[in-house]
């Protein structure tokens, strides 16, 4: 009988040959695990992926994207775990993903800036003390398995299943399917098995590495990539990029056309006084995808940060950003 690893291993080789196309070509190498940039934040510079309630019990929870009733019908014990995906663009992110406007916002489902990690297939599922679940573990009847030969038991022709379900007969149990889960007891040492960082947008990213102590960031810089396909529904507003001309920033937004209205805050720090100046927009649409942001004074040593809704949507050192070009 082969060990753990060896049958992680061959299981791994097995959804490799039966999935060539499409995402899931390449989504056999990992497991998934999403939150707010604000928690992953977090996550990055303590080297610690916590269960829901361990990151309550520490106070490490900056932003709780999870859906108030999905929570309610998870058992206790399911909370315990630290919990990833088998593949991206579950039904669950589809419904939190991006900026929301309030009056959108249900049972405070919520992930304004998500960002992935990717872990390494094998590595966790080797873990003695590693779980996994048939579907939806919020669901009654639920099975979870700590045998690792039971990977065989699940339907992967139904976790990996994406696209439209319209019409299909048995699309309850899909998406059911498509919520299957790795569990992994209380915490994970994230540097034994953290493969790539991705963020949807190149703002995002200096958004990420604006916030990471500079051991954390020299250590994988290397893995933080940007990628919306296959891993994002970029479906909402988000930041995806912002430029530094003249005496202002232009500021470009994704779907920034939508009829959507958003809070928005502007705070401009001088670096080298400490001095911020504050500009409040409350309650606009986007109807320029481009709006440039004008503001008096040596931009070139400053410090944006965008908040929508009260939430970090972005934040950079532009003097960091020229020392790095020149």
């Amino acid at each position: 009988m082969m060990n753990r690893e060896a049958f992680a291993k061959a299981f791994k080789r097995q959804l490799a040959e039966s999935y060539q196309d499409g995402y899931q070509a390449w989504w056999h190498k990992y497991l998934f695990h999403f939150s707010d940039i604000s928690n992953v934040i977090s996550i990055l510079n303590s080297g610690r992926l916590y269960s829901r309630n361990r990151a309550l019990e520490l106070g490490l929870m900056q932003n709780d994207n999870a859906d108030d009733d999905v929570i309610e019908h998870t058992t206790l014990d399911a909370k315990d775990y630290v919990r990833f995906y088998f593949g991206a663009l579950t039904p669950t992110q589809y419904h939190n993903e991006g900026f929301k406007p309030q009056n959108q916002i249900t049972n405070n489902a919520h992930c304004p800036v998500p960002v992935f990690l990717l872990f390494d297939f094998v590595s966790l599922l080797s873990y003695q003390e590693c779980r996994f679940s048939s579907g939806n573990i919020a669901a009654s009847g639920v099975d979870i398995y700590s045998d690792i030969q039971d990977l065989e038991r699940l339907e992967f022709e139904h976790i990996y299943h994406r696209g439209s379900l319209y019409g299909v007969p048995n699309a309850s149990h899909i998406t059911y399917c498509r919520h299957a889960e790795v569990l992994l007891p209380h915490e994970l040492d994230i540097w034994d098995a953290l493969k790539f960082v991705v963020v949807r947008s190149e703002a995002e990213k200096q958004t990420l590495i604006h916030h990471l102590r500079d051991d954390v960031l020299e250590k994988i810089a290397d893995t933080i990539r940007v990628r919306t396909n296959g891993l994002f529904y970029a479906n909402r507003l988000y930041v995806k990029e912002v430029n530094l001309v003249d005496n202002g920033y232009i500021i470009t937004f994704s779907k920034a056309t939508v009829p959507d209205r958003f809070d928005f805050r502007f705070i401009v720090t001088d670096r080298r006084t400490g001095k911020s100046i504050i500009k409040e927009v409350p309650q606009v649409t986007l109807e320029n995808a481009k709006p440039k942001l004008l503001i008096d004074g040596d931009l070139k040593n400053s410090i944006l940060r965008i908040e929508i809704n009260g939430h970090l949507a972005y934040e950079h050192d532009f003097s960091h950003l020229l020392h790095i070009l020149v």
